[in-house]
Parts: structure tokens; sequence; C-alpha cells
């Protein structure tokens, strides 16, 4: 006999940031037969256009959000028997994750089957220790207790005719239909092999202090776990899109080609799929074309130097996404910037992933006095470098030019920054310099030292050219 019809309902609600790595591995899902249905609260960010990447049956909208409410409408929808209730920020952990949850209803007297949620690696202390806690290893039948929790779920349609999910209550809508259907006589189970991840935890309050000294116990138990992230959303399975936009002809240092190094280098890192050079002159087409890379055309309206670099950014990624190519993270370079650590821009792409970041770039790190023009002739002090070094203050100065990057959703607000960033000091001043000089003067016969330009380009001429 085979197995019953699926039916997936996801909630979302401006989900950008994780519907992507959901539905990738909903849709890995080795169960024989299954359907997906969102139901969206007026998503004002790019979730719907997301999601269309994947074969969705249907999508809901929902103007008041009720969680129990929005999961009704869902399954009126709906066409399977068994209905799974999985939420847009949670990814299941394995392509058997739908087949378990189905496995539970076997039993005729089941209601109900929740799986395990498991915290990710940036998870805060406290969400770690809630969810590690709550969500152990041992199946359940559950015969009085009521406990139950529709970010990972499955439930049975007939049940749900008898009894739905409460429209009025603003949250905790599981546990009102796990009373009410324990009260049935019906029984719930708690199946640990079907495992999603899940960021936040259960408990959002809590003493701080006594969850750390919980969660780093829990970290020890599972410290394969904690680290871990799903499979779709590791560096080497991100869809990363490099970026080097070039405003007018391109430039070079003592004969030495700053766009093709560049070109090279971030088409060498380890992360990064694919490579666009922004620009509208044919000489950077051409480079692009020799470097492996793509060429995407600057237009009139965006060649003005007081178009920012968010706006320039964020107009790429339409561009790329209209060739048919969707990238979850851009990584911006300036090909002015020649000198960069060996593997910078694959460390930015795993801080970003593994912390679950908005945006990280390099910074040079500044331990100075900094003083800035109060006006009136007079200037203020910033910061105190004058204290022995272990108690001086450390000022960041970004390098976003050397590579930064940046989820898509960020670039898509014409922004190159997001509201959680991460930094990776740099130390070495080498890496602060920039090329902006097309054609350096030569050095005087009588110096004795090589001038800052003339000793880069010697740095140059020496480091990068063939």
């Amino acid at each position: 006999m085979s197995p019953p019809r699926v039916s997936v309902i996801i909630r979302t609600r401006n989900e950008e940031a994780w519907i992507g790595e959901c539905l990738a591995m909903v849709f890995r899902q080795d169960h024989p037969d299954f359907e997906v249905i969102l139901v969206d609260n007026r998503s004002t960010d790019h979730t719907l256009e997301v999601a269309r990447r994947h074969p969705v049956r249907d999508v809901v909208s929902v103007e008041r959000y009720r969680p129990g409410q929005a999961l009704n409408a869902g399954i009126r929808r709906a066409s399977g028997a068994l209905i799974a209730c999985l939420s847009a920020h949670c990814i299941p952990r394995d392509e058997g994750w739908l087949r378990a949850l189905a496995a539970g209803f076997d039993d005729a007297g089941v209601a109900g089957v929740y799986g395990r949620q498991l915290p990710l690696a940036f998870s805060t202390a406290l969400d770690k220790r809630d969810l590690l806690t709550v969500f152990g290893l041992d199946r359940r039948v559950q015969v009085k207790d009521y406990f139950f929790h529709n970010a990972n779920s499955m439930i049975r349609r007939s049940v749900w005719e008898r009894i739905p999910f409460d429209e009025e209550v603003t949250n905790i809508e599981d546990r009102h239909w796990g009373k009410a259907v324990i009260e049935a006589g019906y029984r719930l189970v708690y199946e640990p092999r079907a495992a999603v991840y899940h960021h936040h935890g259960i408990n959002q309050n809590g003493d701080s202090a006594r969850a750390a000294g919980v969660s780093d116990n829990l970290e020890t138990l599972e410290r394969e776990v904690i680290n871990d992230l799903p499979e779709v959303m590791r560096p080497e399975n991100c869809n990363v899109a490099a970026v080097a936009p070039v405003l007018g002809e391109p430039r070079q240092l003592m004969g030495g080609d700053l766009l093709t190094h560049l070109l090279q280098q971030v088409g060498g890192a380890r992360y990064v799929r694919s490579v666009y050079a922004f620009s509208e002159s044919e000489a950077v087409r051409e480079r692009a074309e020799r470097a492996g890379a793509r060429a995407i055309r600057r237009p009139p309206e965006l060649m003005a130097r007081e178009r920012t670099l968010g706006e320039v950014l964020a107009y790429c990624l339409g561009e790329i996404e209209r060739g048919g190519d969707f990238p979850q993270i851009i990584l911006y370079a300036n090909y002015l910037c020649p000198f960069r650590p060996a593997r910078l821009f694959d460390e930015l792409i795993t801080e970003l992933q593994y912390k679950g970041l908005d945006s990280v770039f390099p910074a040079y790190v500044d331990y100075n006095d900094h003083w800035v023009n109060s006006g009136a002739g007079t200037f203020e002090r910033v910061s105190e470098s004058l204290r022995p070094a272990p108690d001086r203050p450390r000022l960041f100065r970004s390098l976003y030019g050397l590579g930064c990057a940046s989820r898509a959703s960020v670039i898509r607000r014409t922004s190159l920054i997001g509201g959680k960033v991460g930094i990776i000091p740099l130390g070495e001043h080498i890496y602060t310099l920039r090329c902006t000089d097309e054609r350096p003067e030569p050095l005087p016969p009588s110096a004795e030292e090589p001038s800052l330009i003339g000793w880069t380009a010697q740095m140059f001429l020496r480091e990068f050219r063939p």
C-alpha cells in the first residue's frame, strides 16, 4: 500500500533570508507524494519571488495574521490526508524528514506528530539551551501531555476536520490544539528522527547567566550539532556572486593589469560561483571574458560618480537575477585595491554563514589618536591612544574595497551593509593602499627612498605579475 499524500503548509511573512533554503530541503524529500502550499501574510520583501523558483503548488494570502487561522486557510487548499506544518525559517535536516513524520500515523489513534528542533551554529546560548533541553533523542507517545509544536509537525486531516486550529489565539495555537485532541482521546507523538534546524528557541526569556552555563554543558554533549549548519547553508553550497564595478576605462599600475588580477583572485575563491564585471567599457568586457567572468553593461544613469555603491550593486543583482542566476550572497570587490590577504574572500563567506550575519568586511585595526573638526577652528579627540597598549581602544577602519560579503536581501535595499555585521581585523598597512593614480610619476634619479606610490607599484609588480 502506498503512503498517503502529504500537504506541506509553510507560513511566511518577510522570510526572504530563509525561504530559499527551507524549500530547497523540502523538495529534496524522499517521500513519494507531497505538495507544498505557502500561506503568506503580506510579505514586503523578496519572499514570494524566491518561493516561485521552486515548484510550490499554491500561495494563500492572509491579511490579518493569526497562526491558527493561517494554518486553517492553507489546509483548506490542501489535498493531502496528512498535513505537515513547517515554519519558513526551519530547514529539514535530511531527506527523510517528511517520511519520518508520516510514519507515526501507522497508529490510527495518533492525531499529530512533531519533530526535533536543532539550533544553528550562531543560535544564542538561551536558544541552544532551550532547543537541546526540550527536543531530546527519545521517541515519546503522549497520552496526557499535550505539548505540540507547529514549527515542525504533521497532523491527520480527518482529525483536523473535527478539531481545527483556534483562529483567535495570537500564539501557541499548537498547544491549544494538542490539549483539545488529547481530551478527545487521541495521542500525540514526538519523533526525533524528523529533525529541522531552527535558529531561535521556544522560550526566549530567562536568566542569561544561568542559560550560558547550561548551554556550555550542552555544547560539550552536542558538539556535532551545535557547530553544524544545514547542508544547504554551508559556504560550499551557497550561491555567491562576486561583483567588480569599474567606472571608465580600466586602470593599470606600471603595466600591471589590476582588473585581470582581481578577476583571477575572485575567480579562484572556493566559495564564489560566478564573477561579474560591471562597466560601460569594452576593454573591461574583454578582460572579463578572458578571465572566465561575465560582464554587465553599466547604463548611463549609473555613470555619475555620486551614485552610491548600494545603488550600483542593487542594479547588478537585478541584472544577475534577470539572467537566471539567483545568488544568496553578493561579494563586492574593488579592483583598485590589489593587496588583500590570501583566502580573504572565502573567509568572508564562512564568517557570514556560520555566524548568521548580514554583512562581513575586513577592517584595518588602528590604535592611534583620532580627531574631528568640531567647527570654529577647534578639534576634538574621539579616541585615546596614550594609555598602555593593552588598555587602548581599537578603532576599525573599514576596507570594503578588499571585499565585502552581504546577503542579497541587504543589497536589494540599495545598501552595502546590513544591520548585523562581522569584521575581519587586519593589521598590515599595505591592505589599506588603493591605486588611484593611472600613471605614477617616475622616481627622480636622486631619490634615496621610493615614494609611496612608487613603492606600491613595485610591490604590485613583484607580487602579482606573472
